[in-house]
């Protein structure tokens, strides 16, 4: 007995493909991007865990390219999911005061000051969700190199639409706990 082929949709459909048109933007129409309290509600308690890690991998490797990054001013209603830093010095002082910026809603952004209204996004209009969560490397490759990045924000991309991008973030979450506990054991 022959089975009838497969729908090849169907299977790309269960392999994650066909979730989003060519164009990056979801299938959802309507849907708000992820902001958050979606990624509270999405990662649990290792959110903020998450997020505090990633922000000390790319201030790590800023400081192994000779870069300093230092938290920015906020306030109490700042947001701890949200990752604010300033660059104090480097190589040349190109850098020098420029803000970068990090959400769930806008993966990186670079701006000249702090109230800059014209920021320059990492991931542009047609990014996928793996591209707001970029490996600490990447993010300092994009700011360092000649590649700014767009005006234009990334639009309609959900990060918790990608189990990947989920899973790079919360590896930022258990690398800082493997730091935590490798302290303690020297401390021991």
């Amino acid at each position: 007995m022959r089975r009838p082929p497969r729908d090849r949709r169907s299977a790309e459909r269960r392999r994650g493909k066909g979730r989003h048109d060519p164009a990056g933007v979801p299938e959802h129409p309507g849907r708000a991007a992820v902001n958050n309290n979606a990624l509270v509600a999405a990662l649990g308690s290792d959110a903020v865990a998450a997020v505090h890690g990633y922000r000390v991998a790319v201030v790590d490797e800023a400081r192994v390219r000779g870069l300093t990054l230092r938290p920015a001013r906020t306030s109490v209603t700042t947001d701890p999911i949200d990752i604010r830093l300033v660059f104090a010095d480097g190589p040349g002082g190109a850098l020098t005061g420029q803000v970068l910026t990090w959400g769930p809603q806008r993966g990186w952004a670079l701006a000249r000051a702090a109230a800059d209204p014209s920021p320059r996004y990492l991931a542009g209009p047609l990014a996928r969700p793996l591209d707001l969560v970029p490996t600490a490397v990447d993010v300092l490759d994009r700011v360092t190199g000649g590649r700014r990045g767009s005006t234009v924000p990334p639009l309609q991309v959900e990060l918790d639409d990608d189990s990947a991008a989920v899973r790079r973030l919360l590896r930022f979450a258990s690398a800082r706990r493997d730091r935590s506990s490798d302290a303690l054991d020297l401390i021991a």
